[in-house]
């Protein structure tokens, strides 16, 4: 079967084709493959195939290997789908830095759609220096790029104070509580 995998993965030159071979669980598993050719063939089909794969790569996020975790990621944040949001959240609580900096990457992608899985992620789960850390990165770029409206912004000013502990969770609230009611 990996054969035919990767015969298919290596014909693959337009997204805009229908795939002779779609199995999406065989190409997760070409993400964690020795070969980064046969890695790089996987993820772009299943770009291509776009939103069918979202959910079987949301599961892989859970997955013991770092780089499969990592590999999933890419392929969320060139599809770009906002569902796919909360789970990219909790890989900024991940082990492995690298996989927390490329979920970092991927959900500043969704831009403003990030936040409400963000924001509450902040305020439940305000105690993870490494949540905190992805989502300061998060909302600085969002802020430089004026995507944060006020109540966000103070979000991004209380994770840079001394005990953001306290302030961020409430801060976070605030910020949610505002985009519910426009």
């Amino acid at each position: 079967m990996s054969g035919q995998v990767i015969s298919q993965v290596d014909k693959t030159t337009d997204c805009t084709e229908d795939f002779p071979y779609t199995d999406i669980p065989a190409l997760i598993r070409k993400l964690g493959d020795v070969d980064g050719f046969v890695r790089m063939h996987a993820r772009e089909i299943l770009i291509c195939l776009c939103e069918p794969a979202v959910p079987a790569l949301i599961e892989t996020l859970a997955d013991d290997d770092a780089q499969l975790r990592w590999q999933a990621i890419k392929v969320l944040e060139s599809i770009q789908d906002v569902s796919a949001a909360p789970a990219l959240v909790q890989r900024l609580k991940d082990e492995n830095a690298g996989v927390r900096w490329v979920a970092a990457d991927a959900l500043v992608r969704l831009k403003r759609a990030v936040l409400p899985a963000l924001l509450e992620a902040l305020m439940r789960d305000f105690d993870s220096l490494w949540l905190r850390q992805g989502a300061h990165h998060i909302l600085h770029v969002l802020k430089d790029a004026g995507k944060l409206n006020q109540a966000e912004e103070k979000v991004f000013k209380a994770l840079e104070e001394i005990e953001p502990t306290i302030s961020v969770p409430w801060a976070a609230s605030k910020a949610l509580e505002s985009q519910r009611s426009r």
